[in-house]
């Protein structure tokens, strides 16, 4: 009888052995995988409540931040929609790409760059998107090599919805109010909120969301919000949290002996909206017209906050969010007056700072760090989290070290680049003029040079940003700032030497 039992355990003994070196299916590996959820915003500037904003009313994008770690210094590669989202999708700056206008699709000037969603989705990752991630106006496209299925169409949805009449204008949120065939750049809509454009991407992304969990593969769900893009359109409850009397106007004051290429004076994009021309004229926005602007802005960005609240909802309702890393970006920065100048296209601290909120749930959480980081950081961090390889060609470094330690360092400065000057005539998707800016935390270091040839130093600038955000004068020129001004302009050369391609 001993003999039995001695020899039933053995047999089983070695049938868990050779069980233990079955390779797990893929469906069995797959589920160890964290999930991604990366929103992007647009126009969207890091004035919110866990920014130290207290007045600005965004508590889902706060609570996000009590999850994960948001990042003080954070900048985009180049302040305009899409160099900006190519650089984050790629891992390569405007440079590498040879890009710096809206309407260049990436795919034509690097065809076989792999993108963040594609190495993703070829580590057995389901892809998805809704809203705005690659930018797609102006001639533009997404590219369908980054997604499993196609991208999910949120105005297939919109066309759906029954248009309400208001007045002498008849649509949905995109469809009104117009004047003389031009949109007005604010609105306190009278439309439900679930016609409102970001609440129907935010309802396709949950339902995505929610197939996605039952399929049982890892999921990259990438979702894009438009406001607080212009035109500033939101229903009254969001207008009605601010109180236009505490809205403060910014000084209109230009930076001392700022360069002739740093600030132009009028935006293309506001003047294209109703009634804004005019004031191109006369220099500048009344008070009344500017506070109005800025409620609108503040209330799109509470609109947008509510959308994103849907999302991380969901995941809590699902039960998935112990198991999601969740990332929030916005693209660039944006003026709301400061200069007497609006939106972005500029090198300036304000244009390049950007929001980042990195949460993984194994990590520390309601932690913020000074560390700097850049949008093409994000890549090589996320690979890192979900232990998928990085591809090659990534000129960002991972933050997954300053993830697990808000006071470690992975570089020494940040860098974003714009154009200026007239569009060169044998390629009109270049300028005559380059700027490089780098920011070291401290101070913001800016060469303006010429494009085709870069030895040709045209103009340079030197901020300090130890008392605020706004440039305030030009020390570029100072004795006292002349060692700074030679650190930073040699660390500039190293990292054009390094990126270049």
């Amino acid at each position: 009888m001993r003999c039995s039992i001695v020899k039933y355990f053995h047999f089983f003994s070695s049938l868990i052995s050779c069980l233990c070196l079955v390779p797990l299916t893929a469906q069995q590996t797959n589920i160890q995988k964290k999930n991604i959820l990366f929103i992007a915003v647009d126009d969207l500037r890091p004035e919110l409540g866990c920014y130290g904003a207290n007045y600005i009313k965004t508590p889902n994008i706060d609570k996000l931040a009590t999850e994960g770690m948001l990042f003080e210094n954070a900048y985009c590669q180049q302040a305009v929609c899409a160099p900006s989202r190519n650089s984050i999708m790629t891992g390569l700056r405007p440079d590498a790409l040879n890009i710096y206008d809206l309407s260049t699709f990436f795919r034509t000037t690097a065809p076989d760059v792999v993108t963040l969603p594609q190495q993703f989705k070829n580590n057995g990752y389901t892809t998805e998107t809704v809203g705005k991630i690659y930018h797609t106006g102006h001639g533009n496209q997404d590219d369908s090599l980054s997604w499993s299925v196609p991208k999910w169409d949120s105005s297939i949805e919109r066309k759906k919805l029954k248009k309400i009449r208001h007045g002498d204008t008849t649509g949905l949120e995109s469809d009104f109010p117009r004047i003389n065939g031009k949109r007005l750049p604010y609105y306190k809509s009278n439309m439900p909120e679930e016609q409102m454009s970001d609440a129907i991407v935010a309802r396709i992304a949950v339902e995505r969301i929610r197939a996605l969990k039952d399929q049982g593969n890892p999921f990259f769900m990438a979702v894009g919000f438009v406001r607080p893009h212009l035109p500033f359109i939101a229903p009254k409850k969001y207008w009605d949290l601010y109180n236009p009397d505490d809205i403060t106007i910014p000084e209109r004051k230009d930076p001392v002996g700022a360069s002739k290429y740093s600030l132009p004076r009028w935006s293309g994009e506001l003047t294209s909206y109703h009634g804004m021309l005019q004031y191109k004229k006369e220099g500048e926005l009344p008070d009344d017209l500017s506070r109005n602007l800025i409620h609108g802005y503040y209330a799109a960005v509470s609109l947008m906050d509510a959308q994103v609240g849907k999302l991380l909802n969901t995941l809590d309702e699902l039960g998935i969010r112990e198991n999601t890393i969740v990332v929030l970006w916005g693209d660039h920065g944006w003026k709301l007056g400061e200069y007497g100048r609006w939106c972005k296209h500029s090198n300036v601290e304000l244009d390049t700072r950007v929001p980042l909120i990195i949460s993984d749930p194994d990590l520390l959480k309601g932690k913020k760090t000074e560390s700097l980081a850049e949008l093409v950081d994000v890549y090589p961090t996320l690979c890192d989290l979900a232990g998928i390889e990085k591809p090659k060609h990534l000129q960002g470094k991972s933050l997954a070290a300053v993830l697990k330690n808000p006071k470690k360092t992975v570089k020494e400065v940040a860098m974003s680049q714009y154009p200026r000057g007239k569009r060169l005539k044998e390629d009109r998707t270049k300028w005559e003029v380059m700027g490089y800016s780098i920011t070291d935390g401290r101070y913001r270091f800016t060469r303006w040079q010429s494009y085709k040839n870069p030895k040709e130093i045209l103009d340079r600038e030197l901020y300090d940003h130890e008392e605020g955000r706004i440039d305030l004068t030009n020390l570029v020129n100072s004795k006292k700032h002349r060692a700074i001004v030679q650190r930073m302009e040699k660390k500039l050369n190293e990292l054009l030497t390094e990126n270049r391609f």
